[in-house]
């Protein structure tokens, strides 16, 4: 894990570096700086972003360590929610 700081805004950065993707799902506004991105390769989750949301990363990394991460086709369905 990764944790960046620009002005106010924490980023946290889960995966290794130079992660390997074919495709990035975002889930969130961007331009608001409330965003959720995950880094897909095949129909694995390898890596995501979080942007403006406090401790999220934390309950990602836990369903992502217990193999509780949904596929990247049930990510894709459900326009990467995480509610």
């Amino acid at each position: 894990m990764t944790s960046l700081k620009i002005g106010d805004t924490r980023i946290y950065y889960v995966g290794e570096r130079k992660t390997p993707y074919t495709e990035i799902i975002t889930r969130g506004d961007i331009k608001s700086g409330k965003f959720v991105q995950y880094y897909i390769y095949g129909d694995e989750v390898v890596a995501f972003v979080t942007c403006g949301y406090q401790n999220l990363h934390l309950y990602i990394w836990e369903a992502m360590k217990q193999l509780m991460m949904p596929s990247a086709a049930q990510l894709r369905s459900f326009e990467g929610d995480f509610d």
